[in-house]
């Protein structure tokens, strides 16, 4: 490939078919921008990582990613599993078409596809932190927005299995809450003394939204070098039910059972296994390190986003 060519990632899962129902309409918006491009189709779970580092070796330096956030996280792990070529010398692009676009959202990416294709084109690029996640296996993923443990992967987890559309993260929640019972971890932030808490969930954030809109790191930026720890201790069901406006108008990191900072680190250990999320993701299960990658990639974005 040319190094001035798109690749574009089609996921035909995003927004419940989207992106393949409308491979015409998108193909047409590239040529009316003169964008030259090629097309590939993410075929399976994980494929376009595959497909990131088989165009990176060929010479792409251009990729537009018509899907959600899991296509995203996808795609920056293409880039960031590879050594060829400088992470920040190669444009990510997006084009919301998940069910959640929190990344998009964070960035006022425009949600119109003209106005991503457009944006796509004018190749407006930042660099942006990444998020590791390091597993106890060895085994290590990389993420771009927020990552979570615990309860959000319960209803990640619920969502993937069930697919709700718009509204899934939010009838996956309310579904998992049931069932969900807060277990015993042990947290550290930034190599410091290790203490032991009962969690909800916590939360180690790039980005400001996730979950399909939730507010959880009003304060977080994409290239400060921080990760955004929010760390919510056990609530009732009742607790969670009441404070659900919370999740989505910012108050968040105010409440008395939340803990809310900023470090470069977070490690988290459970007698029993939890499960992890990235990006709307399930990745793995504890123990975990997390690690900000600062200014570790380049995303293409509205000017003062």
């Amino acid at each position: 490939m040319e190094p001035n060519e798109w690749l574009v990632i089609l996921n035909p899962v995003s927004g419940r078919g989207q992106a393949l129902r409308h491979q015409a309409q998108i193909v047409h918006l590239l040529n009316q921008q003169g964008m030259h491009h090629s097309v590939a189709l993410s075929r399976f779970h994980g494929h376009t990582i595959g497909l990131v580092s088989a165009a990176l070796a060929a010479g792409c330096r251009r990729l537009l990613v018509a899907g959600g956030d899991g296509s995203l996280n996808e795609a920056v792990n293409g880039i960031l599993a590879q050594n060829e070529v400088a992470a920040t010398d190669i444009l990510l692009a997006n084009l919301p078409v998940g069910t959640g676009n929190d990344w998009a959202r964070s960035h006022k990416v425009p949600s119109n596809w003209p106005g991503a294709v457009a944006l796509a084109a004018s190749e407006a690029s930042a660099v942006h932190d990444a998020g590791l996640a390091e597993f106890g296996d060895g085994s290590r993923r990389w993420f771009i927005n927020v990552a979570g443990v615990g309860f959000d992967a319960a209803v990640v987890e619920r969502k993937m299995a069930r697919g709700f559309g718009p509204l899934a993260y939010m009838t996956g929640l309310l579904g998992a809450l049931w069932s969900y019972r807060p277990l015993p971890v042990r947290v550290s932030l930034d190599q410091g003394l290790p203490r032991d808490a009962h969690i909800f969930v916590h939360f180690a954030a790039l980005g400001k939204h996730c979950g399909g809109g939730m507010l959880i790191a009003p304060e977080a930026a994409p290239d400060d070098g921080r990760l955004h720890s929010v760390l919510i201790n056990a609530m009732s069901r009742l607790e969670v039910l009441a404070n659900l406006k919370r999740l989505f108008d910012g108050t968040l990191p105010s409440h008395p059972k939340v803990e809310a900072g900023t470090c470069t680190t977070i490690d988290v250990a459970a007698p029993t296994a939890l499960g992890v999320e990235a990006d709307g993701e399930l990745i793995g299960h504890t123990p975990v390190t997390f690690r900000v990658l600062p200014r570790a990639i380049r995303v293409v974005v509205p000017p003062l986003a």
